[in-house]
């Protein structure tokens, strides 16, 4: 119990907004900014979905983008044109649902040039088949009277990682960052089954600015995220309450009691809970561990307390739950 409300304090006290990481001589900081901490598909007030930036140089790499992306990023004053590179760690509604928008805007507003999406196989059917869809965007009169602007159709493209990235694989780089992806443990269909071959789910480490970043995406316990983050910095894994999971399927009009119990083995299986990210962060050896992607994550939570329940048990470092627009 002791443990428990040392880690709830340390959760808590952790700033919405902290310096950036320091750089090593020589190279540029990184701003960590949490656009979207609450994870599944309900729509909420305060917390928008997945989405986190890693700021470099000017540039914004995003992890995933989820419902309110675009307005999160105006909140953190993170131009369109900014966004140097997509990564999605796997193909579910509350990690995707802004992709097309910012794909359209920031080909509408900034003059930027394509931008790369990565992410599970259907990427790139997924980037194409938005920017064909959107044609009639492309029929505003937004050139007349300036500068030409490319196809539509180029404003993005996608590109799929491999289905069995066992082990990780260095997958993006330029003058900013290293961004390396290892498939995780979202799913659980039959190796070989047509399934398998497309839901896939990917967590990614960057290395930037003298620092590394590890994004668990979505995922149950896996030894090759613990394989990623070795030695990390920063860990911003996603969290699950099973309990306040639960109570929510039960009170949503959406879903019926006979849903509940493969909804429950779902989230169980292919999630993480407070005791399952300390052992993971103790057996990685992460530096500090951010909490995204709360579910519920409810409208008007204050006990957070089962979020972080096991945490301390077996990792020593610090614990922050995250916050939208909050800044590391």
């Amino acid at each position: 119990m002791r443990r428990l409300a040392l880690a709830l304090l340390l959760a808590l006290l952790g700033p919405a907004t902290a310096s950036p990481a320091v750089a090593a001589e020589g190279e540029t900081p990184a701003r960590l900014v949490l656009l979207g901490t609450a994870g599944g598909p309900i729509p909420r007030l305060e917390r928008a979905q997945p989405a986190t930036a890693l700021v470099v140089g000017g540039q914004t790499y995003l992890i995933d983008a989820g419902d309110g992306v675009l307005r999160q990023m105006a909140a953190s004053k993170l131009g369109l044109g900014s966004v140097r590179a997509l990564f999605l760690t796997h193909h579910h509604i509350d990690h995707i649902g802004d992709v097309p928008v910012l794909m359209i805007d920031r080909w509408l507003l900034a003059n930027a040039p394509p931008l790369p999406v990565y992410g599970p196989p259907g990427t790139a059917d997924l980037v194409s088949g938005t920017l064909k869809a959107f044609q009639p965007v492309a029929l505003a009169p937004v050139s007349i009277g300036g500068p030409a602007k490319p196809p539509l159709a180029e404003a993005a493209y996608g590109r799929d990682l491999v289905a069995d990235l066992d082990e990780p694989q260095l997958i993006y780089t330029d003058e900013h960052v290293r961004v390396s992806a290892v498939a995780v443990d979202h799913y659980h269909y039959p190796p070989g089954s047509p399934e398998a071959r497309f839901s896939r789910s990917y967590a990614y480490r960057i290395e930037a600015g003298g620092k590394s970043y590890v994004f668990s995406g979505d995922t149950g316990p896996s030894a090759r995220l613990a394989k990623l983050a070795r030695g990390a910095d920063y860990l911003i894994c996603e969290v699950i309450s099973l309990a306040m999971i639960e109570r929510q399927l039960r009170a949503f009009p959406g879903f019926t009691p006979a849903q509940i119990p493969a909804l429950m083995q779902h989230m169980a299986e292919d999630h993480l809970t407070g005791d399952q990210i300390g052992r993971l962060a103790a057996e990685a050896g992460v530096g500090k561990l951010i909490l995204t992607h709360l579910a519920p994550g409810a409208d008007g939570e204050t006990d957070m307390s089962d979020y972080v329940r096991g945490i301390a048990d077996h990792f020593a470092g610090e614990v922050i739950i995250g916050k939208d627009l909050g800044e590391y």
